[in-house]
């Protein structure tokens, strides 16, 4: 037989469950309870507090968009699209258009304008949709998506190397760089600070654009031929990657003036390899890094200690540099300042010159840009009476330029 106080105990806990049960809290909260050595009283207390803790909780309300939103209904017909033309990621909401051809999709979206299709040949879904539905819009998107894909894809390295601005318009723009403040300087003896003029220094660039146009003929359309659609339009991402990449080669090959009238790279200021040194290896580049680290701002006295970060070689020095980067790697681990160096192997590069950049991030050297409106390759509908199907045009507004020599260093030819 259980005691008295056996008794009591069990009666405690049955007390303690039941009250749990009651207000809704699980096995675990009434046995922290019992663990706890609460009394029933306090038990009450602490499960009326939970009760109110919950009363105050605030309900999460989702917001959705309807599915019948016509820019939603856009957006994932111009997915599946995509997903037809060049593969990739197929959105969950988008698999309803992925069956559907191209004349489907046209036929949707003219039901959603109002127009019965009923009896109507391709032919004729075709060119009714061209004018009265959102059917070229939904094909201009897809376009877009599948071009900027294969743009991002073929994008040149250099760029990883530059900084990047959005402009607002094609106006000449310079952009003014305030020389270094130097240190600060002890406060005189009436608690005043010295004044300080700072050099400055400005280099322009403006923006260009460049463009093709491209056909989606009636025949593709009614031949839903979507493969040679994607492909159309794969090229074109990829021409304006290859048209921002050349530009940014011009950079270093063309070694332009900047607007003190000395070319970027110059004996005059420092950042080209001796006759001695004009080949790639570890000697070079302690030379050409230590020139770096020492060089001075634009005071003509502050070091700005322009750490270079970039190595860039052509295809033809690519397994030299990597050879002797690997070299340096192993026998400098434990430096306090080991050379580190990213390879950048710029394809459009030819011969055996190399380049030595900072990260951008502090001394930046190259600057590229975008019409703030337009950055990257656009795709955009041309209305044309002169073709049968669908006409648009790829184009991109880009420029680059110089923003300083500090940061850059260039051997000589061999």
């Amino acid at each position: 037989m259980l005691d008295e106080n056996q008794n009591d105990s069990v009666q405690h806990r049955a007390e303690i469950r039941t009250i749990a049960r009651a207000a809704g809290l699980p096995a675990e909260w009434a046995d922290a309870q019992i663990d706890a050595d609460a009394t029933v009283t306090e038990a009450r207390a602490a499960a009326f507090d939970e009760i109110q803790k919950r009363g105050r909780t605030v309900p999460t309300i989702r917001v959705t968009g309807s599915n019948d939103d016509p820019a939603q209904i856009q957006t994932r017909a111009a997915d599946a699209l995509a997903y037809r033309m060049a593969g990739g990621e197929l959105p969950d909401a988008s698999r309803e258009f992925v069956g559907m051809s191209m004349r489907d999709l046209a036929a949707e979206s003219l039901t959603r304008s109002g127009v019965s299709t009923r009896g109507m040949s391709a032919d004729e879904v075709f060119h009714r949709s061209l004018g009265t539905s959102d059917f070229p819009l939904v094909v201009s998107n897809a376009m877009g998506k599948v071009a900027a894909q294969a743009y991002k894809a073929a994008e040149s390295p250099l760029k990883a190397l530059a900084r990047q601005r959005a402009l607002p318009n094609f106006k000449t723009s310079t952009s003014i760089r305030i020389g270094e403040m130097g240190r600060l300087e002890e406060m005189t003896e009436d608690g005043e600070f010295t004044h300080t003029n700072r050099a400055e220094a400005g280099e322009s660039m403006s923006l260009k654009t460049f463009g093709r146009a491209i056909n989606v003929s009636r025949k593709l359309l009614i031949d839903d031929d979507l493969g040679l659609l994607g492909d159309m339009t794969a090229a074109m991402g990829q021409a304006a990657a290859q048209t921002e990449a050349e530009e940014l080669v011009k950079l270093f090959t063309g070694n332009p003036n900047l607007s003190d009238g000395t070319a970027v790279f110059h004996a005059s200021r420092g950042n080209t390899a001796a006759a001695l040194l004009p080949v790639l290896s570890e000697a070079a580049l302690t030379a050409a890094r230590k020139h770096m680290r020492t060089v001075k701002g634009l005071d003509g006295k502050t070091i700005i200690n322009a750490v270079p970060k970039y190595l860039v070689v052509s295809p033809d020095l690519e397994t030299d540099a990597e050879k002797m980067l690997a070299t340096i790697y192993a026998a400098t681990t434990d430096d306090v300042q080991p050379i580190k160096l990213t390879l950048v192997v710029e394809p459009r590069l030819t011969g055996d010159a190399w380049y030595l950049l900072a990260d951008p991030a502090s001394v930046p050297s190259i600057q590229y840009a975008y019409l703030s409106a337009t950055q990257g390759v656009q795709i955009q509908r041309q209305e044309a009476w002169d073709t049968l199907g669908l006409k648009y045009r790829a184009f991109l507004d880009f420029g680059c330029g110089w923003l300083d020599w500090r940061g850059a260093f260039r051997s000589e030819e061999s």
